[in-house]
Parts: structure tokens; C-alpha cells; sequence
């Protein structure tokens, strides 16, 4: 028999009186002034937030709503950028420098060689965005003459003796994943003193001799976070789920969550698991979590690419599955939600071959004298909710299916890269 968590109070509350929506939002406050935020976002609203995924908005600086921290840019460098760009640096922990590359230009036209510096690929989306630089980066002519990763994805001096390996072969470029950012800024600069620009990938670097190409895994945390809660009626017990402590992804995580909650003080984290992004282990902490808590939990957020191993682990446990915040969602999960338009549901398509494919177009760019004039590249990934989840969903997928959502169409068009550069018609004028 299944257990039903305490969230059926909010939905059955919500359908027998909706006019009161409005008043469960409102009551979840702002622990600060909205209004004297710096924010560059033009829609502070998460997306349906007030009805299984894809009802109702909630009002700007209320539980539901998108935090609007703003971007870290003192100088007025996103100015003239579109406002969709500004937008993807809301909440963005590092400041917007001038790029250290904005005047350089490779002494070559063609015949560009690369260092690929990666980390261990112990998940799925690592593991395909570096066999995608790897495949994009020689499908442009370019010459990969080292290509290497440590084994431990927590293997910081191993990755940092790699990165100088790199440097000794004196490639024109070096795509870098770094396992943790600050250790390696002094290798960084190294390669700038070099002439060998750095494309910091997935995990920014604090920096103006990088040029960092990631998305806002802040902004992907507080912006579905707070839908999920405001979608519960503002207020109940939630479970997360977390990764592996300290690692930028889940400082990140961390960060966006705790922007959420300050907009939503009725929320309460009753419960903390480590899946350290890794399905099995997610489930089982999960499951351990249920065994030992068997009243269940009216949310669950977690930290990334762990949502369907959370949903099997309530299954298995007996349990309904609760609103779910799913980042680095798998076709599988998309699915399920697709399946189950009564779900609560909120995810990120974070696609890995598009990602990977516009680091190594924004890399030659640079090599070529495009000129970036930023030194933080910064996407915000695509939101899906119960309402749009099924735009991404092909109906032969199972809901066992552990492999990354993920669509072309979501990530930076050609014209949105070109305004990252002050010369963009020199370089490759696509990713693909």
C-alpha cells in the first residue's frame, strides 16, 4: 500500500479553493528588499510556479518567484548585450571582468593545436561533453595533442600536474575542466604569460586570463527551487539530496538553494542525503532516509542528474513520489513526468554535445582574433516544468532511461554567441 506524503494537503487544498493561490503565495515573504537588488533579469517569475509545473506566476520577491540577485558586472560590461544574455547571470557568484584575450590573435590561420584537460567522467553529462569537445575540436581541423583526465574526480594535485604537462606542450589553446578552480589560477596565469588562452569548462574560473564557458548553476538551483516550494502552497518539509560536498557544482547548488528558501521561510529541509551525483548511491541513501522517517517529506530537491534513482527509491520504499526538483534531468524522469501531468515537476536540460560543440567554437573564435570581451561566457540552462516537460519527450523512452535530456534547441543561438565578442564575424560563425 502506498504511503501519500503530506503534500496531497496542498494540491487538494489548492483545487478546492484556487481563489486562495494567491494569498498562499503572498504569504511566503521575502526575507530582504526585492527592489534594492541589482537584477538584469526582465522576468522574475519561475516558470508555473502555482499549479503542478504550469499554472499560475508568482509576484516578484514572493515564494515562487525568481530570486533576483542580479549579476556581479560593477563596470557595465553586459551592457548592450540582449536582455535574454543579461539574464543567464542572475545570481552568478563570480564579477564580469574584461577579458585578458579581448585584443589577442593567434600568430597561425589554420593548422591550431589543443590541450584537452579534463575531469574524471564519473557522470554521464562529463562524459559525453568531453568526447563531444574531443569530436568537435577535430572535426575543425584542430590537432588534440594531449587529451587526459585523472581517475578521482576529487584528484586536485593529479589534475593540476596534468594542466603542466599541457603547458610544456605549448598547444595554442587549452580546454580545462578544472576539478577546483582557485588551486589552478596560478597555472592559468602561467599559460597567459605563455600566450595560450584557457577555456575553462563547466566550472568557472575567477579570472581574466580564462575564459570560462559555463551555465549558471546558481541561477538553475534558486530558479526551480523556489518554483517547487512555491508550488507546494509556500510552506512544508523538504528532503535533499546532495553531492559531493565542496566541489563548485554543489557550492553552486547550495547557493541557489539558499536564495530560494530566503524567499520562503515556511520552507524547512528536514532531511540532507549524499548521492554524490551518483544514481545508485542516491537511491540508496534515500531509501534509508524513508526507513528510518516513514511519514515521507512533501518535496525533494537535490543537487543534480540523481532524480530518477530519488523516484525509485520512493517507489521502492512504498511511498507516492513527491514534487521533485530534477537538475540535469534523464530522459527517463522526463518520462515519467511527461506520463503524469498531475506531477509536480521541475528540471534543467543541460545539453552536453551543445555545450561542448560552443566551448570549441568560442575557443577558435578567440584563437582567431574575434576578441571576446568578457571573461565569463555564461548560459542559463533551459527550464521544464509538468507543462513543458513533454515538448522534450519522445514516447518510446522508458522511465528507466538513465540517459541525459537533452535537445539542441536550447542553448546559445549563433547570434547570442556573437555578442560575446567584439569581432564576431572573424572565427566560426556556428557550433555545429
Amino acid at each position: 500500500m502506498l504511503n501519500h506524503p503530506r503534500f496531497h494537503r496542498f494540491r487538494v487544498a489548492a483545487a478546492a479553493s484556487a481563489a486562495l493561490g494567491a494569498l498562499v503565495l503572498a504569504g511566503c515573504a521575502p526575507a530582504g528588499d526585492p527592489a534594492a537588488t541589482d537584477s538584469t533579469a526582465t522576468d522574475a517569475t519561475a516558470p508555473g510556479a502555482g499549479g503542478a509545473g504550469g499554472g499560475e506566476t508568482a509576484a516578484v520577491g514572493t515564494c515562487g518567484s525568481v530570486p533576483e540577485i542580479g549579476a556581479n558586472d560593477p563596470n557595465g560590461l553586459l551592457e548592450g548585450m540582449s536582455t535574454e544574455v543579461q539574464a543567464g547571470y542572475n545570481g552568478f557568484p563570480y564579477e564580469i571582468q574584461e577579458s585578458a584575450w579581448a585584443d589577442f590573435k593567434s600568430e597561425k590561420s589554420d593548422g591550431f593545436t589543443a590541450a584537452i584537460v579534463g575531469t574524471a567522467p564519473a557522470a554521464p553529462f562529463i562524459a559525453a561533453y568531453q568526447d563531444a569537445l574531443t569530436e568537435a575540436l577535430e572535426g575543425a581541423g584542430v590537432e588534440i595533442v594531449l587529451n587526459v583526465a585523472p581517475n578521482d574526480p576529487s584528484d586536485v594535485p593529479g589534475q593540476l600536474q596534468q594542466f603542466g604537462q599541457a603547458l610544456s606542450l605549448k598547444p595554442d589553446i587549452i580546454f580545462f575542466s578544472p576539478v577546483a578552480p582557485e588551486p589552478a589560477i596560478d597555472l592559468v596565469n602561467e599559460a597567459h604569460a605563455a600566450g595560450i588562452p584557457v577555456v575553462s569548462l563547466v566550472v568557472p574560473i575567477d579570472s581574466p586570463n580564462a575564459i570560462s564557458v559555463v551555465y549558471n548553476a546558481v541561477l538553475q538551483s534558486m530558479e526551480t527551487a523556489s518554483a517547487l516550494f512555491g508550488d507546494i502552497g509556500g510552506s512544508g518539509e523538504v528532503l535533499e539530496v546532495t553531492g559531493v560536498a565542496g566541489i563548485p557544482n554543489q557550492i553552486f547548488w547550495d547557493a541557489g538553494r539558499d536564495h530560494a528558501l530566503e524567499l520562503c521561510p515556511e520552507i524547512d529541509i528536514v532531511g540532507s542525503v549524499q548521492g554524490l551525483f551518483q544514481p545508485p548511491l542516491a537511491q540508496q541513501a534515500v531509501v534509508q532516509y524513508l526507513s528510518t522517517n516513514p511519514a515521507g517529506v512533501d518535496a525533494v530537491i537535490q543537487a543534480g542528474t540523481m532524480g530518477w534513482a530519488i523516484r525509485d527509491a520512493f517507489v521502492q520504499s512504498g511511498h507516492e513520489v513527491p514534487p521533485m526538483q530534477d537538475l540535469g534531468a534523464s530522459q527517463g524522469m522526463a518520462a515519467y513526468a511527461a506520463q503524469n501531468p498531475e506531477f509536480t515537476y521541475y528540471g534543467s536540460i543541460t545539453p552536453p554535445v551543445a555545450m561542448a560543440q560552443g566551448a570549441a567554437q568560442i575557443g577558435l573564435k578567440v584563437l582567431e582574433g574575434a576578441g571576446p570581451k568578457v571573461n565569463q561566457v555564461v548560459w542559463a540552462p533551459h527550464i521544464i516544468d509538468s507543462g513543458t516537460v513533454g515538448d522534450f519527450v519522445d514516447p518510446s523512452w522508458g522511465t528507466d532511461d538513465g540517459t541525459d535530456l537533452t535537445s539542441d534547441e536550447v542553448y546559445f543561438t549563433d547570434e547570442q554567441t556573437a555578442e560575446f565578442f567584439a569581432n564576431p564575424e572573424l572565427g566560426p560563425q556556428s557550433a555545429n
